[in-house]
């Protein structure tokens, strides 16, 4: 509050991260990395008892943003453009709809998480698949997305459009993370570590962050080198002797010159990865040389300009170095909570706040509790979604919630509840349940109000 934080105390913070928990850095690099609002805001929301005392409170500027739910990725070009570096916290409402503040920014964030996320924007590596039978391509990737390698002699226009988008991806994930935002996009530890610029540090094994079946065949290839060089350093071998051996040494009992490999990158042949490239073909006295631009060509030289794009944009947001604080594997919670979102019982009963009707005792709760603890992760997401706008937990799971989950009785006009659906106000993370005659019907009512009460923010 007074500006007084001691020097040395992100000093060893950052030259000694492994001195201190995830939690405690976490919370040292927002109360040292923003302003004094921005600090105070998250010492709040980290410590709500503090707030009683009513001395001081936060003065955070913000900018409110009305978009379309159509083109929203266009959109969001404009909005970040025009927003540039701005400290104002942003907040969004959607054309022709009332809601505005949390549940409707938290929402725009992953919206635009999944729409950067599209095949036909030709970002990341992966499968293309289809998702609720809609006629669009998302790219999917179990090992985190990383970007699509792109060639030196890509074409202008293309290596604009995509660098663009990275720069976008840049500004949203600054943005988020200064306003405490939650992203739903899984990126590979590989980009992570690209983002603290350990780059420079990646090695073969980094592969298994991008492609595990190629790093498989890499591994093998790498048991072949050295063989080679065991057979070339035998002294007890004659040059024909050793000629005989090398010709002799296999991929898995197959002879390497039958594998018909050149020096294209695979699952790309457009890109050469030296200078006549596809008419050079791969031999045991050149696969060394193979799988030292192999590794360059994924892990950095087809990859650099769509990462300088998007630290480009994170930069003009707020100063990369400050992620200097967190290790590459503990970014992903840092921007996006997690996706384990696994409650129990226990825990549902110790973080949710009931009120105006309901205690620990309502049937109706305990009814509620029992079928979010039988939700798959699909589901759970979802129901994340209906309630607070966004599909993912911050970092400490439900109990971190701010505000925390509060439950209410929706009381009828006389009517049946059980002809009610459930409601939410998802700027205070507030769930307004009818008292339902059984646990079935509430099954029911809240899985047809969660599926379709998604995109649309109306008073209810």
């Amino acid at each position: 509050m007074t500006g007084n934080v001691p020097s040395w105390l992100s000093q060893i913070a950052y030259k000694f991260p492994f001195l201190f928990p995830f939690e405690t850095r976490h919370l040292l690099f927002y109360v040292n990395s923003f302003d004094r609002d921005r600090a105070l805001q998250r010492l709040f929301d980290t410590f709500p008892s503090l707030k009683n005392n009513g001395r001081i409170s936060p003065k955070l500027d913000k900018r409110k943003k009305t978009v379309s739910r159509d083109s929203l990725l266009k959109q969001a070009e404009s909005l970040f453009k025009d927003l540039g570096n701005s400290k104002a916290m942003l907040e969004i409402q959607y054309k022709n709809e009332v809601g505005t503040g949390l549940g409707p920014t938290l929402e725009f964030y992953a919206l635009i998480s999944k729409e950067l996320q599209r095949a036909d924007l030709d970002m990341w590596r992966g499968e293309k698949v289809l998702e609720n039978q809609s006629s669009v391509n998302y790219i999917y990737n179990p090992l985190g997305l990383y970007p699509v390698p792109l060639p030196r002699n890509t074409k202008t226009q293309l290596l604009t459009r995509i660098c663009g988008k990275f720069k976008l991806l840049g500004n949203i994930f600054a943005k988020a993370l200064m306003d405490s935002r939650l992203l739903d996009i899984p990126l590979s530890l590989a980009f992570y570590k690209w983002m603290l610029n350990e780059e420079c540090y990646l090695t073969v094994s980094d592969l298994k962050y991008v492609d595990e079946n190629l790093l498989n065949i890499v591994t093998k290839l790498e048991h072949l080198v050295v063989k080679k060089k065991h057979v070339e350093n035998d002294e007890a071998l004659s040059a024909i002797d050793k000629k005989v051996v090398l010709e002799s040494l296999t991929y898995d009992g197959c002879p390497l010159d039958d594998l018909n490999l050149d020096f294209t990158l695979p699952g790309y042949a457009h890109i050469e990865m030296k200078k006549n490239g596809k008419d050079t073909m791969v031999s045991i006295h050149n696969l060394e040389e193979y799988l030292k631009l192999l590794k360059h060509w994924i892990l950095y030289e087809g990859v650099q300009l769509q990462m300088k794009a998007f630290r480009d944009g994170f930069e003009s947001v707020f100063p990369l170095n400050h992620l200097k604080i967190f290790y590459p594997d503990e970014l992903e919670l840092l921007f996006c909570g997690t996706d384990k979102n696994q409650w129990d019982m226990e825990s549902l009963m110790a973080c949710c706040r009931l009120d105006h009707g309901y205690d620990s005792e309502s049937q109706a709760i305990k009814f509620l509790f029992e079928i979010l603890c039988s939700y798959n992760v699909q589901q759970q997401r979802q129901f994340l979604k209906f309630v607070t706008g966004s599909p993912r937990l911050p970092v400490g799971g439900l109990k971190s919630l701010c505000p925390p989950l509060t439950i209410v009785r929706k009381t009828s006009d006389g009517s049946d509840s059980d002809s009610y659906l459930p409601s939410v106000m998802t700027c205070v993370n507030y769930l307004k349940l009818p008292a339902y005659s059984t646990r079935e019907i509430m099954r029911t009512k809240l899985e047809l109000a969660i599926s379709e009460g998604q995109h649309s923010f109306h008073l209810s």
